[in-house]
């Protein structure tokens, strides 16, 4: 099912981008695209590429991509990362401009850093950025991240799991948002209980696959499986030409004794395997279960075992001196055990045999296949999710009054199922779009946006090949900034390396200067208060729902020795929940304790108003809860319900309702015995904001100790203890 969320790009006919200052990039984003990869090939950068590493060239998006993106993001404008610096309180800022100025900068900064001469060196480039603040607690990992999806340099597999785990191991980032447990493919559908019900999350394996590929599980070409092993041989042994076979005899020689241990080692997995399926046969039998399944597994076992001792007593007759004889033997016997009976759908898949290898991949790119940790994830998002990644945005994060904070989203798109058929004699491929492969919902062309910080996002869309999209409405908003390449730096950076291939990641990104005093780039917080309309322009860095910065009058407070619940208790009535903005809301969620969740974005709270609402009740009083949930069912029209709410009212409740109704009536003195009431009955309460039942009754006080101190109390003759009880207030 599509979204209901809802970006365009404004249609302009202007293909080529302006590098006059302060010019808002308006081109159609397939215009911007073209006309970045249009070009001369043999441009000196970094990685002999014009911009993000080799094969610098963008896909322009279809019609059904820019619709789909329009309805959830609205209007988008397409970025590159141009640049970065370090602000004067040392925060890392990273500068994104037009896909122009993006390439402009790149090739300069490339050159300046390839040049033996300064003279050839041009400083008068200065551009239109929209500068993004890193977290200082994430700048370190960002940047060594940001750096490899922008060179694009092939890493060996060491570097590349020492980067991997800074991209896995971001607690509420772009791996942990994946939809791996409802998206990972399950043709066979394993993931199922015994009624053929989808297991719940938690229990489903998609995401410990994901993590075990970026720890190295099922490396292309590394795997030592049985199966891989007997293709390797096979393709070693087909490559070798005819000349090389009629004049190396120990080459023979090596084929046919490694084909003999590979047999001997299949002879003992099918004798482990015999075992045991006899012993789930017996398990069986004495269990008087229906054994045909576990019949059928030993005879299977039995065929494999009998297959295997067959062929290496036939190798074992076969010589060197019939070489044509002996290698058709051995070609037969690694085609026999290199066959899958269940090929896994996806590599690192659980319950299945490693992914077998195809030529290309155990010689080639079992190397240095992958130049980032990004790229890895789009062939596990392209394998595992059977989904591709149609757009990279940048999206306003904050719900916070004048706050402009930027996070990162990901729009995933499932693909078809490849099929093929004969007709015809032929054998025709289609995409079946009807086959949710094993997921149930998620059919061709489903949609999925994964929230993530921006510089993931960025990152991303590097490596996929992506402009990278900024809703309009923040580039709008934002206070973009003048910078130019910083050729001294760049220059210090050349004389410090003397060869581009020798840079530190963190100077292969293009450092710039703003031409104006950095100390106009501030670097606020979210969740600063707003002192004037000019801080409301800045992109600031993203809460990480640290409630220090909200202290005020009602805020928690902090003490090491609290009670077992949190006895901050904001919201006192409807009425005064009903005049909460929603930025008041925010920062209520951010100062409870009990909060532990993640704060919607606008995007999802237009398309959901309620969503605040339903985040926040759960955690203040539960009379005021109560309250809610009976006029929401009434304006429903479900009176059933809202009766049915208020049987189940507490007696607090229903004292505090009884006052008021006291006090309309003009019964002060009643209403105020009814009030007190109320609050004996909050005093006996271990936590007023979980429904009564919620918890174990031994966590609240007892009615007839609390009734018989409250009274001994008033008893008390206060003038007895002189001035020792002053300043002591009694209930």
């Amino acid at each position: 099912m599509l979204p209901t969320l809802i970006c365009g790009f404004a249609p302009n006919n202007h293909l080529g981008v302006s590098l006059l200052r302060n010019h808002n990039p308006t081109a159609i984003l397939s215009g911007a695209i073209n006309s970045n990869a249009d070009g001369d090939n043999d441009r000196g950068t970094l990685s002999n590429n014009s911009l993000y590493g080799p094969a610098s060239s963008f896909s322009s998006p279809d019609a059904f991509t820019e619709s789909q993106i329009s309805k959830i993001f609205g209007d988008c404008v397409p970025l590159s990362l141009a640049g970065r610096c370090k602000t004067n309180n040392n925060v890392d800022m990273i500068f994104l401009s037009s896909m122009e100025e993006g390439r402009i900068i790149s090739e300069s900064y490339n050159k300046c850093i390839q040049s033996d001469e300064d003279d050839n060196v041009n400083e008068d480039i200065d551009i239109s950025v929209l500068p993004i603040p890193i977290s200082s607690s994430l700048s370190s990992s960002a940047m060594k991240l940001l750096s490899h999806s922008y060179t694009s340099e092939p890493l060996s597999k060491s570097v590349l799991l020492s980067l991997n785990s800074l991209l896995v191991n971001r607690d509420l980032g772009l791996f942990d948002n994946m939809p791996w447990s409802t998206w990972s493919v399950d043709p066979d559908l394993k993931e199922r209980d015994a009624a053929n019900n989808v297991v719940d999350a938690k229990y489903a394996m998609g995401k410990r696959v994901a993590y075990q590929r970026f720890m190295g599980k099922d490396w292309q070409g590394r795997s030592l499986s049985l199966t891989n092993l007997a293709k390797r041989l096979q393709y070693m042994l087909e490559g070798l030409d005819e000349e090389t076979k009629n004049d190396s005899g120990s080459d023979d020689d090596m084929m046919l004794s490694l084909s003999q241990r590979l047999l001997e080692l299949e002879i003992t997995e099918a004798t482990m395997f015999m075992a045991e399926c006899e012993k789930n046969l017996a398990i069986a039998n004495t269990s008087e279960n229906d054994d045909t399944k576990e019949l059928e597994q030993l005879e299977k076992a039995r065929a494999r075992l009998q297959l295997a001792e067959t062929s290496l007593s036939a190798l074992e007759g076969a010589t060197t001196d019939n070489q044509g004889k002996a290698q058709s033997l051995i070609l037969a016997i690694l085609d026999k055990l290199s066959e899958q009976e269940n090929p896994p759908p996806y590599r690192g898949a659980i319950g299945y045999p490693a992914k077998l290898d195809t030529k290309k991949e155990m010689f080639e790119d079992s190397v240095l296949p992958y130049s980032s940790p990004y790229e890895l994830l789009n062939e596990v998002i392209s394998e595992q999710l059977n989904s591709e990644v149609i757009g990279c945005v940048l999206e306003q994060s904050s719900l916070l009054e004048g706050n402009l904070v930027v996070g990162g989203s990901l729009l995933l798109k499932r693909k078809g199922v490849k099929r093929t058929t004969s007709l015809a004699g032929e054998t025709v491929s289609y995409s079946d779009d009807d086959d949710d492969f094993g997921n149930e919902g998620v059919l061709p062309r489903s949609m999925y946006v994964v929230e993530c910080f921006p510089d993931e996002a960025i990152g991303l869309a590097m490596s996929s090949r992506l402009p990278i999209l900024v809703q309009r409405e923040v580039y709008d908003r934002a206070a973009t900034k003048d910078v130019e390449l910083d050729v001294t730096q760049a220059l210090n950076i050349r004389n410090e390396t003397k060869r581009a291939e020798s840079l530190s990641y963190l100077n292969r990104i293009p450092l710039v200067r703003i031409l104006e005093d950095i100390a106009d780039l501030t670097t606020q917080v979210e969740g600063d208060r707003v002192l004037s309309k000019t801080q409301s322009r800045f992109i600031r860095i993203p809460l990480t729902t640290n409630p220090t910065l909200f202290e005020g009058p009602n805020q928690v407070p902090q003490s090491s020795a609290g009670p077992v619940f949190s006895t901050f208790n904001p919201v006192a009535s409807l009425d005064e929940f009903d005049t909460l903005s929603d930025d008041d809301k925010v920062r209520l969620l951010l100062k409870l304790e009990s909060f532990k969740g993640v704060l919607p974005r606008p995007r999802a709270l237009r398309s959901d108003p309620s969503l605040l609402d339903n985040i926040l009740l759960p955690l203040i009083d539960e009379s005021v809860r109560r309250q809610y949930q009976i006029r929401d069912a009434e304006r429903r029209g479900d009176f059933r319900e809202a009766n049915a709410l208020r049987e189940e009212i507490s007696p607090r409740q229903r004292a505090l309702e009884e006052a008021q109704a006291a006090r309309d009536a003009g019964l002060e003195e009643r209403a105020l015995q009814l009030e007190e009431e109320a609050e004996l009955y909050k005093a006996l309460r271990a936590d007023v904001t979980q429904d009564e039942g919620s918890y174990s009754r031994f966590l609240d006080r007892d009615d007839w100790y609390e009734r018989e101190t409250k009274a001994r109390i008033k008893r008390l003759d206060k003038k007895k203890f002189g001035t020792l009880l002053d300043g002591i207030d009694l209930p």
